[in-house]
């Protein structure tokens, strides 16, 4: 019978696949006849919904008859079952299974140095840490599997040179006379060593006799496993139409043109009110600035929400391999100064937790160090020894929401004519004093004026309702692109009939659940055993709306990766976020919380402001980020039916029923 040894995934032409070819041929080769079993070996695996996404090859294998004899360390444990010490043995070893990520490089030893227990590789002159890629993709497998099957293997990485020979791995591997454990692999080796690797990372175990490797399958098969890793070529297939378009216009040519990248020393700006195209302006600069220049970009923004959707179009745009997380980037601006500030004061012995506490004294602190050009050459310094915080370019979504401190120490880091900005005016989220950009002389300005998200009718409502608020300062042009669109103002006990209509016709003209986005009021919002979560999840399931859950914490750094679940998020979060259909839920509640929030504030004598008109312009500037994010259909569901938001959207509806209904 012997081993079957299936390759799938990937073009035929593509390096990893030609390697899986590789691979193939060295195990049929190596195993004896007597071995039975079956290896799948998956090419240019997609980890969907992972911050780190993709593995150039995984292994995954059940075999029988197949007993090597392996070196392999071994915990000695006392009487109260405490390991009390290690010793080393060489014996047979009974391959059960394994479940392992290969990176593949095909640097030649001119480009690979090892530090410490780290193996680097050079990009042209840049040193990039193999080694912290390989265990990155480890992880990332391990969460994968969890979050698809509720189950993962064991998972070991190997890290495979294909242009670099035995002798000269082993070379790179002595040191004072012994070879050094490792995950490394050369060209040239047999199915027994790449084993060996295996068992330096997970000790056999002993039973009935004699030694066993195995990465703890359980009840999982290995076609469970291989169709987990094929989630993302079904994503592809239903990404739906909205997704598609966004796909198209972040990577279509014609914006370089328009791009904002000034290598004179000027900070270039975006400025636009919401759905302008302020982020995909800043994501289209990221694109041309990698694929032109072969830049290394961070894209920094404040809403971790915001970073989860735009790594979701990247994983599903397929960019060439230059876009990679190690060229462009997307985290969030306290990701980034953690990193920054525990490096350069701290030396990474600062818990996330304790950066949080004390995050504008530590910020405080920092720009002090900066003082003078020496410290920032200091900074800067350490800065290009950690490819995470050694980039080109730095892109800014969402500046207005940013501090005064934290502007400043982004203009010492980066050169001015490195620093790209994406400002949306009164757009604010953070109870912070306005950071103005503007004040920087050398800057370049695009103005965007026209609103490309929102069909025609809901910019005419967005503006009738800030006529009757008398905000008419913040009327919205239409880019007059987008025809039609409607708004629905309803109460909760009709929304699930409405759901399931607006469902149908949403799907109807090529779009997925995904592109429905709810945005809930704290109130909405429960902890159990811990965790925070929608409250109406099972209320939800029960009317067959099945979510995914962005109230929860666990999975913000993720993405949804079903089509048919639809987004709830905290309205906290909703800036820079869009879909087909968005349902504002009690509305009026979540205005009052965020009145509720507010901070009284003297008014301004020079700008003929009074305490009143601050909150009003304050409750104003909250309703407008979620009812602008809707493209065809707006929903908006008021609890207290005697509340003022229900009045005024009662009188735009009688005025403009032909487009707002009342329900």
């Amino acid at each position: 019978m012997g081993v079957v040894i299936r390759i799938c995934g990937a073009e035929k032409e593509s390096d990893e696949y030609q390697a899986a070819l590789r691979l193939k041929d060295i195990i049929n080769k190596s195993l004896p006849n007597n071995v039975i079993g079956e290896i799948v070996l998956v090419v240019s695996a997609t980890l969907f919904g992972q911050e780190v996404k993709d593995v150039d090859l995984m292994m995954l294998g059940t075999l029988q008859n197949y007993t090597p004899t392996l070196v392999f360390d071994v915990k000695e444990k006392g009487e109260n079952g405490n390991v009390v010490g290690i010793h080393t043995e060489k014996k047979p070893v009974d391959i059960k299974n394994f479940c392992t990520t290969i990176e593949i490089k095909r640097h030649d030893i001119s480009g690979v140095s090892i530090q410490g227990t780290d193996v680097f590789v050079k990009y042209n002159a840049e040193k990039h840490c193999v080694t912290s890629q390989s265990n990155k993709q480890k992880y990332a497998v391990k969460r994968f599997f969890e979050n698809q099957i509720d189950f993962s293997p064991f998972v070991t990485n190997v890290i495979w040179f294909t242009q670099i020979d035995r002798e000269d791995v082993l070379a790179l591997l002595m040191r004072n006379g012994s070879k050094m454990k490792s995950n490394l692999i050369g060209s040239d080796f047999d199915f027994k060593e790449l084993m060996q690797l295996l068992a330096w990372q997970t000790s056999p175990f002993y039973s009935r006799g004699e030694y066993h490797l195995e990465c703890r399958y359980e009840d999982c098969s290995l076609n469970k496993l291989k169709d987990a890793l094929e989630l993302f070529s079904r994503a592809k297939e239903q990404m739906g139409e909205l997704t598609r378009k966004r796909i198209e216009l972040l990577t279509s040519k014609a914006f370089s043109k328009n791009q904002l990248a000034d290598t004179n020393g000027k900070v270039s700006i975006y400025r636009g009110r919401a759905g302008t195209g302020k982020t995909v302006g800043l994501i289209q600069t990221a694109i041309g600035l990698v694929d032109e220049l072969q830049a290394r970009v961070l894209i920094l923004t404040y809403n971790k929400a915001l970073v989860s959707d735009i790594r979701r179009l990247f994983a599903l745009a397929e960019l060439p391999d230059m876009f990679d997380e190690s060229c462009v980037y997307v985290n969030t601006m306290h990701s980034y100064f953690y990193r920054l500030t525990n490096s350069v004061m701290y030396e990474g012995r600062m818990t996330g937790a304790k950066f949080l506490d004390s995050y504008e004294k530590v910020l405080r602190d920092f720009n002090d160090f900066m003082e003078d050009e020496e410290s920032v050459e200091i900074v800067k310094e350490i800065a290009l020894s950690d490819p995470q915080l050694d980039w080109d370019y730095v892109l800014i979504d969402e500046a207005q929401d940013w501090t005064i401190l934290e502007r400043d120490i982004i203009l010492k880091i980066f050169d001015k004519g490195k620093i790209i900005i994406a400002d949306g005016g009164l757009q604010f989220v953070r109870r912070i004093d306005a950071c103005d950009w503007s004040v920087i002389r050398e800057r370049n300005n695009i103005k965007l004026k026209y609103c490309l998200r929102q069909k025609d009718n809901l910019v005419s409502f967005l503006n009738a309702y800030s006529s009757k608020l008398e905000m008419n300062s913040a009327r919205i042009l239409s880019g007059n692109t987008l025809h039609g669109g409607k708004v629905i103002i309803t109460t909760s006990d009709k929304l699930y009939d409405i759901h399931k209509t607006e469902m149908e016709r949403l799907l109807g003209v090529g779009n997925i659940a995904y592109d429905m986005l709810y945005l809930t009021p704290h109130s909405l919002v429960c902890k159990t055993d811990g965790k925070m979560s929608f409250s109406l999840k099972k209320e939800f399931e029960k009317n067959s709306i099945f979510i995914w859950d962005g109230t929860n914490q666990d999975n913000r750094d993720n993405y949804s990766i079903s089509s048919d679940e639809v987004r709830v998020l905290q309205y906290d979060s909703a800036r820079g976020l869009e879909g087909w259909t968005v349902v504002c839920l009690d509305f009026d509640v979540f205005l009052r919380e965020k009145m509720d929030e507010y901070i009284e504030e003297p008014g301004d004598a020079l700008l003929l402001e009074s305490p009143e008109e601050k909150k009003k312009k304050y409750l104003f500037n909250w309703a407008m980020i979620p009812l602008t994010r809707a493209i065809d259909t707006l929903i908006i569901v008021i609890k207290d039916m005697d509340s003022e938001e229900a009045r005024c959207f009662k009188e735009i509806s009688n005025e403009c029923n032909d487009y707002v209904m009342w329900i």
